[in-house]
């Protein structure tokens, strides 16, 4: 059920919903993931996908150099997590215990009450469809307990894969921006996917969120 949470509160008491839901970011479940929190102990995992120049090929952050790279960056997420302001869930696989990717909010914006949803995955388990698994449960969340009026994805110029995953979502292309990004040491294009709540909601294959 769509709880409207945000629909006649102020900037400030949004921002604050948001703070007190990641600070004790709740457990998700789809068919084949847990959808948690991520902690020290998963650091040999995230390290093995986080240093694999295929995975962050496309993404904005250089592979880790060694695992120190992973605990500075679980360290991080611990902190920002206690603030309210990590919006990620470690991606874990039912079939084995490993803690495979990331999926969250990458960003929100109260002022036009819209999210953008990023996600990373290990290359192990890429063509199984287990990002959009992911995503459809952070999209449901998105708009049937935050009450976001369009969820939006954002990917660089050449990953494929990641567009798939868009489409999949039930994403539809909204714009291009040529060369908008200095990345890695280049400019980048990025394209721009979205859907609305009534979008996601005629499809009818989300699961609702409760608390």
């Amino acid at each position: 059920m769509f709880h409207k949470i945000f629909k006649y509160l102020t900037k400030e008491k949004k921002d604050k919903k948001l703070r007190e839901f990641f600070a004790d970011i709740p457990r998700l479940e789809t068919d084949r993931l847990i959808l948690r929190r991520i902690g020290h102990a998963d650091c040999s995992d995230i390290y093995e996908y986080s240093a694999d120049p295929e995975v962050t090929k496309y993404l904005t952050w250089k592979p880790h150099a060694n695992i120190g790279d992973t605990r500075v960056y679980i360290d991080d997420a611990l902190k920002r997590y206690g603030n309210g302001k990590f919006y990620d869930w470690g991606l874990e696989y039912k079939a084995d215990g490993r803690l495979i990717g990331t999926c969250g909010f990458t960003s929100v914006n109260l002022n036009q009450n819209v999210c953008e949803v990023g996600y990373v995955l290990s290359k192990k388990y890429w063509g199984r469809g287990l990002v959009p698994e992911a995503l459809e449960r952070v999209i449901d969340l998105a708009f049937n307990y935050f009450g976001f009026d369009k969820v939006e994805a954002r990917f660089f110029e050449g990953n494929t894969k990641s567009k798939k995953v868009m489409l999949k979502s039930g994403m539809t292309f909204e714009k291009t921006d040529k060369n908008q990004w200095h990345v890695k040491g280049e400019y980048k294009t990025v394209h721009t996917y979205s859907i609305t709540r009534d979008e996601f909601e005629s499809r009818k294959t989300y699961i609702p969120f409760t608390t």
